[in-house]
């Protein structure tokens, strides 16, 4: 099939390498650690393809503009929404479900983007248990969708479009730029900051960039500045800001160059056409598959079981596309019939919201469990847990009197332990303080969050001042863990004159939240376990930090060894039936008691003593 004015097949192909990136990003991220910027490519293609649209020879109507979109996206989304709400109703627990419902209200109002940014949190639900969260580029796209033909009409006599789109573009990107230093969660998900991605592609097809000549040169340095993105990139770098420039360039030479060699043997070829066709339906199913199969298989599903579902949703995606997208597309009244059932999806999503997940879907036995939050631990809420509002670290983080202190310093992990640790500290008549930032180790001058470094100073400060007799450092240790700068950091604490250091050891790591793993559990094996061996992590970093305190001479307490047994099956219920743990690592209140009980005695010792590794 030949390049034309009317349709690209090259332009389907470049779809079809955006979709191979992103799948296989979310199937195996070591794969293509930077497939993520599919999406930057989608959007590309989106600005090009909208523009031309919109300034078609003789002009398009707004309203047969949006039907078009209507046609073009409703379909596909309203059979994907329901059929995730369905499995998520049989899958999820009552928050996860409640939080499906959020979503799906979300991308009902085109502002899944808006609402990822607003869950930008600390304890933010996880990604791979948010089944609707990729929906958050179609929420960018849709909101280009409805403000760039407004802004074009208005500029539709202006001798200065291109000017102001070429300003639009540079504020955009610079508007990016600097959120990737400051600001990551809103450089990504914000409309603004990733407006210029669209409007490149846009600028491509409104200055009529589209080359003509057989230079193969610029299809292939632009096919190359995609695949090198995706393999070179990954997610620890700070994306999109200027890192974006590489694929969104290397999207704009591929649509200008219809011509090149690639262009009209590689992206122009069948199987290429095909896929790129059944990409946004493919876009739309894959995730939710992946993050179920996440969830049923405790965070851990096998190669066969993870490309099962990526066929799966290849699949769908072609019966979505042949009996779904195709007739409605054609349909001529169709736009006022897929709004009404749009919106008709978005009062279930509000129904879930209201009946808080629907709780009543399980067994009396197991609805403690399902209900179970990390935001019910109070110490989450403290004044001196870094994460809640007005919070700091003074002299009201140390209880007063005149009976020993201990304080606790560290992560949230040591913030989910200290309620416990307090009622453990009156028994053995002990004051207690606590100096806890999420995401923060108690290590001095680690680097390279600069939050970190500035409280972490702030609490060194604070045991200056209040003189505890034993410091206990906790944090999710592990093998990333600056050891060098953890031994000065306990040589600046016995330099303060503190007489006792001792090192809490990292919790159990669970691969997927661990009440969902108990219900899991449940379902196949019609029981209520007490301990689970699947879907945790080993004792590695728990081995690691023993053998550091050893050799730093500071005692270590072994939460693991509390928690696990030989055979690496760890405790999920208390024996009051309480679940150990909220979500992946942080003890619930029930959790953290039976920890103290166990480690209660050694912890509160005053007295120094050779380095030993208890419990």
């Amino acid at each position: 099939m030949k390049p034309s004015e009317n349709y690209r097949p090259d332009i389907d192909g470049l779809r079809a390498v955006s979709i191979l990136l992103v799948v296989g990003y979310h199937a195996h991220p070591w794969m293509l650690p930077g497939g993520f910027v599919g999406v930057d490519v989608f959007f590309v293609i989106s600005g090009f393809l909208i523009t031309r649209i919109l300034l078609t020879p003789g002009g398009i109507s707004l309203a047969a503009f949006y039907g078009r979109r209507i046609k073009r996206i409703f379909p596909a989304l309203i059979a994907v929404l329901l059929a995730t709400y369905a499995l998520g109703y049989a899958i999820l627990l009552p928050p996860q479900f409640r939080l499906l419902g959020e979503n799906i209200v979300a991308s009902v109002l085109f502002a899944s983007n808006l609402f990822q940014l607003g869950q930008a949190s600390y304890f933010a639900p996880l990604a791979g248990e948010n089944a609707l969260l990729h929906l958050w580029s179609l929420g960018v796209e849709e909101q280009f969708y409805i403000f760039w033909p407004l802004a074009l009409g208005l500029l539709a006599r202006s001798p200065h479009r291109r000017q102001y789109i070429l300003g639009a573009i540079a504020l955009s990107l610079v508007a990016g730029v600097a959120l990737a230093r400051t600001n990551l969660e809103w450089g990504f998900y914000a409309p603004l900051p990733r407006a210029w991605e669209l409007l490149i592609g846009g600028l491509v097809a409104e200055a009529n960039l589209v080359r003509k000549s057989r230079s193969n040169l610029l299809g292939a340095i632009g096919l190359g500045a995609i695949a090198s993105s995706a393999l070179l990139f990954d997610r620890a770098m700070a994306f999109p800001g200027a890192l974006a420039l590489l694929p969104v360039i290397g999207a704009a030479l591929v649509i200008a160059s219809p011509n090149a060699a690639v262009n009209r043997v590689l992206l122009s070829s069948r199987p290429a056409v095909l896929l790129g066709l059944i990409s946004y339906p493919l876009y739309l199913w894959h995730w939710p598959l992946l993050a179920y199969l996440g969830i049923v298989r405790h965070g851990v599903p096998n190669f066969i079981e993870i490309w099962a579902a990526v066929l799966a949703a290849t699949v769908l995606s072609i019966l979505t596309y042949r009996y779904i997208e195709s007739p409605v597309r054609h349909r001529r009244n169709a736009a006022p019939a897929l709004s009404i059932a749009l919106a008709l999806v978005g009062v279930i999503g509000i129904a879930t919201i209201l009946s808080a997940g629907f709780v009543s879907r399980f067994p009396l036995a197991l609805q403690a469990i399902a209900t179970v939050s990390t935001d019910d631990n109070p110490a989450f809420r403290d004044h001196c847990f870094l994460e809640a509002p007005g919070s700091s670290f003074d002299a009201n983080c140390i209880e007063q009197g005149d009976k020993p202190l201990l304080l606790l310093w560290g992560d949230s992990s040591a913030a989910a332990l200290y309620p416990a640790a307090a009622d453990a500290a009156r028994e053995a008549s002990f004051r207690v303080g606590r100096l806890n930032a999420p995401g923060c180790a108690p290590i001095l001058d680690a680097g390279p969050n600069a939050s970190c470094v500035e409280s972490n100073g702030r609490a060194i400060a604070v045991i200056k001042e209040s003189h505890p007799d034993i410091v206990v450092l906790h944090a999710m240790w592990g093998f990333d863990t600056d050891m060098n700068k953890l031994g000065s950091t306990i040589a600046a604490l016995r330099s303060t004159g503190v007489a006792r250091v001792v090192i809490v050891g990292p919790p159990p790591v669970w691969k997927r939240t661990l009440p969902h793993a108990i219900i899991n559990h449940y379902r196949f094996a019609h029981e209520i376990p007490d301990r689970l061996g699947a879907g945790v992590s080993g004792p590695a970093e728990d081995d690691l930090m023993a053998a550091f305190s050893k050799s730093a001479g500071v005692d270590y307490v072994s939460l693991r060894k509390v928690l696990c047994d030989e055979r690496q099956q760890c405790l999920v219920r208390t024996p009051a039936g309480e679940v150990i743990v909220t979500d992946t690592i942080h003890l619930s209140p029930g959790g953290a008691r039976l920890v103290l009980d166990a480690v209660g005695r050694d912890l509160f010792r005053q007295a120094a003593s050779p380095s030993a590794v208890l419990h």
